[in-house]
């Protein structure tokens, strides 16, 4: 797999660019993240709930973050985001939508764009039912990222997303 620096010499340094290299990091590794470390996260959640799910995705995340500073870019909230930057709207309690976002920018302080996080996960028992999906939003007001979060635009775009899986 490329490194990040090398997608981006490839394809550009855009936010689009940074989001289908995680992408592809995210399909590639979080069954065997969670794999690694499922009887962590059991212990973990009998002793404080939901909390699990935060520490896989911060295991998930972890060597993302390293090739961001290696690449030079900054991201803020760290990926996938902090749970008071998000929302919670979305699906079954067994396939239950969480997004977080992250707004990435440069170390120069030029923002890239909006990182959004789509994370599921059940509320029955301990369980990831599929794997993270990353959107883009070329927008990095916090305020005016949650307005789209929750607008009919990224609601077309999450459509289009899951329409285009094999």
């Amino acid at each position: 797999m490329k490194t990040l620096i090398e997608q981006f010499s490839e394809n550009g340094r855009t936010i689009e660019a940074l989001k289908c290299h995680i992408q592809e990091l995210i399909d590639s590794s979080w069954q065997q993240v969670w794999d690694q470390n499922e009887n962590e996260l059991q212990s973990h959640f009998e002793k404080g709930g939901d909390t699990a799910y935060g520490l896989y995705f911060s295991k998930l995340f972890h060597p993302i973050a390293k090739q961001l500073t290696e690449a030079g870019l900054d991201s803020n909230p760290f990926l996938p985001g902090s749970f008071p930057q998000s929302v919670e709207r979305w699906g079954a309690l067994e396939d239950r939508e969480r997004r977080f976002w992250s707004v990435i920018s440069q170390m120069n302080g030029n923002a890239l764009g909006t990182i959004v996080t789509r994370i599921f996960h059940d509320h029955t028992r301990l369980r990831i039912p599929r794997p993270p999906q990353l959107l883009t939003l070329k927008e990095t007001n916090t305020e005016r990222i949650k307005e789209l979060i929750l607008s009919e635009n990224l609601q077309h775009q999450v459509a289009n997303s899951e329409n285009q899986k094999p």
